[in-house]
């Protein structure tokens, strides 16, 4: 499980700093716009070698917390075991989680290898959340890989709730394992876990 969630964490912010202006087929809604948005700002970023790497790491970081629903991916990522937790357990795991996947994300600022994206179409669910079906491009020509964003709009802002690719949901994914872990250690063995998780990065970063 956990070689399918870091899979899945290399395509994302691969496909982030790869965008490439949809056709003029793509759907134009107002969640594929937010999509093509949000990567539009990361190839700024990625592109900015006025700056050093750890301030463009800061910035991606904070351009994918403001994208992604991250308190509402922590409380599903931990299931059922979230109404067992403390109200101070749960802030500490939302803490920890979400700094340890935006770490992990932010981190990956060499992905860019030439890749092109294009917005297929957007389509809306029965529970008002809208899918952006994607395709990313290899410049071998080889086989385009299909990544669905899956974009929940939450107040006045859309959010990314999950990311889909060839298949494997970064969502389902993560549950599992943590259903694992939760399973085996209980609370107070998931919030180790993540907090031993976080320190190495930061070390392998610093």
């Amino acid at each position: 499980m956990r070689y399918l969630f870091r899979f899945v964490l290399a395509a994302v912010i691969g496909i982030l700093i790869a965008f490439s202006p949809p056709s003029r087929a793509a759907d134009n809604s107002d969640a594929a716009t937010f999509i093509l948005s949000l990567a539009d700002t990361a190839i700024e970023v990625l592109r900015d070698n006025s700056a050093t790497l750890e301030v463009r790491e800061a910035r991606l970081h904070d351009l994918l917390k403001r994208g992604f629903a991250m308190k509402l991916i922590g409380r599903h990522v931990a299931g059922r075991y979230w109404r067992k937790m403390s109200p101070a357990q749960q802030a500490e795991f939302q803490q920890l989680y979400s700094n340890w996947t935006l770490k992990i994300y932010s981190g990956r600022l060499g992905g860019y290898s030439g890749q092109t994206f294009k917005v297929i179409k957007a389509v809306s669910s029965a529970k008002s959340d809208i899918f952006v079906q994607t395709l990313m491009f290899q410049p071998d020509n080889s086989k385009p890989m299909a990544i669905t964003w899956r974009v929940r709009k939450i107040g006045d802002t859309y959010l990314i709730v999950d990311v889909v690719v060839e298949g494997i949901s970064m969502l389902a994914t993560q549950k599992a394992e943590f259903a694992a872990l939760l399973k085996g250690r209980g609370v107070e063995g998931l919030l180790q876990v993540l907090r031993a998780r976080l320190s190495k990065l930061s070390v392998m970063s610093g």
